[in-house]
């Protein structure tokens, strides 16, 4: 059983012993795209300064070995939306699934069985299946399981799909920016420092969406907002006034000490050129960070306004990380610590414990339950999936989840964390890291603990063994 730890920084209280309400809570996510963990202040990062996200963790439960399971936006988000894992699914790395199956079980609409009006705002890398006749926006809401779909996709994405004369013409945001004249700033400044209004800028306008539907919510239900963020995801093209970081002072580069990883392990990575070239990344992600920080201190700010705060339950994550150095790579879809950590917090202040941080190894996955158990979901939709655990031990009592093992996954590889321990393996790489004294991954252990690499690896196997063995991409 992993220990819970009182996080030093911070003082609050807390304390009693807190018990489940009868009452259907509201069910607030907050996703964003590409965070590093290391890079939020409440963790002892120099930069940048992330106040609300520090606010939350002082007002919740900061799982600090928390694991994503997929290493890219698709399959992580689409891993979260049906509680499977990627090898479920056979999407390892972005544009490797065409859909999800037809009818999927998915925990929305289980809420909505349970009474929840259900509603997704923001960046969409979800894979509906789309009938014929039918757009995304519709897909969302018939297969997924959502009242209300505004969605897009993200930024970069975006930039991508404008340049190449896509119309787009369905597309939620630019629509808004045809109908403001902006569609073309918009894809003129993709890569450099927006000149829009930041409520205009991508995730602003996810902001004030979701802060018209927090106001103007006046439905008898209960609601489940899912509020997906583009940001801190490249391109660093905030507005100019959050570029104040010097490179000279970001952390800089880390290499590996002891190892070569195989080239399947880190083929979705990109080799940096040079320290300054790095620095420069670095400073850039933490201009987008503090942009997000604060599109999150407006929509919570707007349920403190509307009296939203004391019966909605926030849980805040990333999809992924993201390498921005470690390891002298960029990008993604690999499993070191820097990737598979999402910093999920939750939060639900005068209900659950406040100011600690769980050391359990817990997945995103196990969101799916928590969830359900909270809105008081139909028992054979709670039972769904049975890989799934409840937080709630650790977020009303301050337990232990009973979660020992974590896993993550991408084509060929797969992780396994006790959260002190990381098992990466795969058909040509055994690597052991002890994230308590190497969080940057950087020396292979592995030799020298062969009990833990059999413990890690049995798990592993047992893991196969009751979700399924891997489905090749393109299965589905």
């Amino acid at each position: 059983m992993r220990t819970l730890r009182i996080l030093l920084l911070i003082a609050v209280g807390g304390w009693s012993f807190l018990s489940s309400p009868a009452q259907q809570p509201n069910i607030l996510f907050i996703e964003v795209d590409d965070l590093q963990y290391e890079y939020l202040s409440f963790n002892g990062a120099k930069y940048p300064p992330t106040p609300h996200v520090d606010k939350l963790a002082k007002e919740g439960v900061y799982f600090s070995n928390a694991v994503a399971q997929g290493m890219m936006c698709g399959p992580s988000r689409n891993s979260l939306m049906t509680g499977l894992y990627p090898h479920n699914l056979g999407f390892y790395y972005n544009g490797q699934m065409k859909s999800l199956p037809q009818g999927v079980w998915t925990f929305p609409k289980a809420l909505q069985r349970a009474g929840y009006f259900t509603a997704w705002i923001g960046k969409c890398h979800i894979r509906p299946y789309i009938a014929e006749g039918k757009d995304k926006t519709e897909a969302m809401a018939e297969e997924m399981g959502f009242d209300l779909v505004h969605q897009t996709v993200g930024r970069a994405v975006l930039c991508k799909q404008l340049r190449k004369g896509k119309q787009l013409r369905k597309d939620w945001y630019v629509s808004y920016l045809r109908s403001q004249g902006l569609a073309d700033t918009f894809m003129n400044e993709c890569g450099k420092p927006s000149t829009l209004p930041e409520d205009v800028y991508l995730d602003g306008f996810f902001t004030g969406s979701a802060r018209d539907f927090l106001a103007n919510y006046h439905e008898k239900k209960p609601f489940f907002l899912w509020l997906n963020y583009s940001l801190p995801h490249g391109p660093y093209d905030v507005p100019e006034k959050y570029h104040t970081f010097d490179p000279q002072e970001m952390p800089g580069g880390t290499r590996v000490k002891n190892y070569t990883p195989p080239p399947g392990l880190v083929k979705k990575t990109k080799p940096a050129r040079s320290e300054v070239e790095i620095r420069d990344h670095q400073a850039g992600l933490c201009a987008n960070i503090s942009l997000m920080d604060k599109y999150v201190g407006e929509v919570l700010e707007t349920l403190k306004e509307k009296g939203l705060l004391e019966n909605t339950v926030i849980v805040f994550f990333s999809d992924q990380g993201v390498m921005i150095g470690d390891h002298w790579r960029f990008h993604k879809g690999t499993l070191y610590r820097q990737i598979t950590n999402p910093a999920l917090i939750v939060s639900w202040p005068g209900h659950m414990k406040q100011g600690i941080m769980v050391d359990d190894p817990v997945e995103l996955t196990d969101l799916v339950h928590t969830t359900l158990e909270l809105a008081g979901a139909k028992k054979e939709d709670q039972q769904k999936r049975s890989y799934s655990v409840s937080l709630l031990p650790a977020l009303y009592k301050g337990r232990s989840t009973g979660r020992e093992v974590g896993f993550a996954e991408i084509e060929g590889y797969a992780m396994a964390t006790d959260g002190r321990y990381r098992l990466v393996r795969g058909k040509d790489a055994l690597f052991l890291f002890d994230d308590e004294k190497d969080p940057k991954n950087l020396v292979n252990i592995a030799d020298q603990h062969p009990d833990v690499v059999q413990k890690l690896s049995a798990a592993m196997d047992k893991w196969y063994e009751e979700t399924g063995k891997p489905l090749p991409p393109g299965t589905y």
